[in-house]
């Protein structure tokens, strides 16, 4: 029976260690954008004092959402306005670079995940045109 036991944790162990694998080598399976989500952003709402009083979600909820689905090291975490949809914007540093999660406000369930380009990379004259190409 202890011999059976320690097999079964053992592949628990693996399985759990494999779906943190595919999540860091970009097998999550997520929208790269924020099609809709639980808080729409009444207009004239820009600001993040705006975006706090409608959210539910804490930054501390979101950020463990966003590292359930992506293992790493939190960079930056604030609420956006996503296409009308409040939601919260948590870049996740990883062995494989930079992904932005988008975390519900109202439910912190993960919406989207895009991974960030990096400043570094060539074909990149102007900063201004990083985000402008979603087609």
């Amino acid at each position: 029976m202890n011999h059976a036991a320690k097999i079964l944790t053992a592949v628990t162990l693996v399985a759990a260690l494999g779906t943190g694998t595919a999540f860091a080598t970009g097998a999550l399976k997520l929208p790269d954008e924020v099609k809709s989500s639980s808080i729409k952003v009444p207009e004239n709402t820009e600001t993040q004092a705006g975006f706090a009083k409608l959210a539910n979600v804490t930054q501390q909820q979101a950020e463990a959402a966003a590292l359930a689905v992506q293992p790493g090291t939190i960079v930056k975490a604030k609420l956006d306005d996503e296409d009308g949809y409040l939601v919260w914007q948590v870049d996740v540093q990883h062995a494989k670079g930079t992904t932005e999660i988008a975390v519900d406000a109202g439910n912190a369930k993960v919406l989207a995940a895009e991974a960030e380009e990096d400043d570094d990379n060539e074909g990149h004259e102007g900063r201004d045109n990083d985000r402008t190409h979603h087609g």
